[in-house]
């Protein structure tokens, strides 16, 4: 039973949110993320909000309701969780790229529910500062989920040791996005040695990052799950099948 943790669906041309770095011109639908799954013999997908849709998670969750087989992640307004408490949800996603340190007072009732019920908080942000908002929502003492293997590059990869000051958290990594990384596969595989030698294998979950928004004339979904095989070789089996079973609700 194979399990994508992360990939994104929307209709294209469409924005709910008041400030986007982009919006696709095109659909990448749940029938053609459901379509993947099949071909490639996943069990369970999934579905992470995309940044541009905002606190709207109605085609998200409408795709939950009609398919058991999916899981959300989904974005709110602080002042209304209500999306976090539909069925299949297993957390909230913060994407922070371009965005300043949250106050994680204003999530307070999230995070309390979140702690409750065995969810789970999302953080996508470059390693520089993601480090920072880790810091900030330690005290909080719920699951933490760091998107693309924490976004090094080359010139931060040293700043992936501080992790080891973590490693009382209970934080995960999904393996996926490596070309939001480097163009160079064997930078991702240097980050992801160097975070499985700091965390237990059991931390770390696969994701497809379908549709590949911004890549998606460089990848595909054969050619992430190709990656992917390079870049953790023989510990591929465990964070396929495995690990993400719980974080999800599987």
């Amino acid at each position: 039973m194979y399990i994508d943790t992360h990939a994104h669906i929307f209709r294209a041309n469409i924005s709910s949110a008041n400030v986007v770095r982009y919006v696709p011109n095109y659909d990448a639908s749940c029938e053609q993320y459901l379509a993947n799954l099949k071909e490639f013999n996943f069990s369970y997908g999934v579905l992470v909000q995309p940044s541009f849709l905002g606190f709207n998670n109605s085609y998200l969750l409408q795709a939950l309701k009609e398919h058991s087989n999916l899981r959300g992640i989904v974005v709110i307004d602080p002042n209304n969780i209500s999306d976090l408490k539909e069925k299949n949800v297993c957390g909230l996603r913060l994407n922070l790229i371009g965005k300043d340190k949250p106050n994680f007072d204003d999530y307070k009732e999230a995070l309390e529910y979140i702690k409750e019920f065995n969810l789970h908080i999302e953080l996508h942000k470059e390693l520089d500062k993601l480090l920072f908002i880790i810091d900030d929502l330690a005290k909080y003492d719920v699951k933490i989920m760091i998107d693309h293997l924490a976004r090094p590059n080359k010139d931060t990869f040293k700043l992936l040791d501080e992790f080891n000051n973590y490693k009382n958290l209970d934080i995960n990594f999904k393996v996926s996005g490596f070309y939001r990384l480097d163009e160079d596969l064997a930078f991702s595989k240097d980050v992801f040695d160097k975070l499985s030698d700091i965390f237990d294998i059991k931390r770390f979950v696969y994701g497809s990052d379908w549709p590949h928004t911004n890549y998606e004339s460089k990848i595909n979904y054969q050619k992430a799950l190709d990656d992917f095989l390079k870049v953790t070789n023989d510990k591929a089996k465990i964070i396929l099948q495995d690990n993400a079973k719980e974080l999800f609700f599987i």
